[in-house]
């Protein structure tokens, strides 16, 4: 059997290199944003004691309603739904690992609430490829203290 994560990225590449020339650039900065929030997702489940590839998976499908229909509104309830899709079509994932993947995707977008620490991996992965992704941008006020507390939690000088 093929490595789950590899099967659900190339999913996603296929998806990206079938779809119309002009949508092809929203959806390559929409795929590479879920592969960078799929590697923190890895380092932080890592670091927390969490399921490192389920958390790498939700990390690759949190945003894909978003790339799959380049509409972000209500991305996070509606991406849950074609996540679960998504797993169950591929048969990469137990039913009991598709509750708790498309428990943290319909969460991450509740950045000011805490949830599950499964739930939590999403949500601090998004936060912190949105505010490494350019250093140089300000850090948007809504994601500022989860960002300091990862930055505690991982020993980075972010005041420099």
């Amino acid at each position: 059997m093929e490595n789950r994560i590899e099967t659900l990225r190339k999913f996603i590449e296929n998806l990206l290199f079938s779809s119309a020339a002009e949508d092809r650039a929203v959806r390559f900065n929409y795929m590479s944003h879920m592969n960078s929030v799929s590697q923190f997702c890895a380092l932080i489940a890592l670091r927390r004691g969490e399921n490192v590839e389920l958390a790498t998976m939700a990390g690759l499908l949190h945003d894909f309603y978003a790339f799959q229909t380049l509409n972000a509104e209500n991305h996070a309830e509606k991406g849950a739904v074609l996540a679960r899709e998504v797993l169950g079509e591929l048969k990469v994932a137990t039913d009991d690992e598709m509750n708790l993947i498309c428990s943290a995707i319909r969460n991450h977008s509740a950045k000011g609430s805490v949830h599950s620490p499964f739930d939590e991996v999403l949500i601090d992965a998004d936060v912190l490829q949105h505010c490494l992704y350019n250093f140089t941008i300000p850090i948007a006020e809504w994601e500022k203290s989860r960002f300091e507390n990862l930055a505690k939690e991982f020993g980075l000088d972010i005041y420099r």
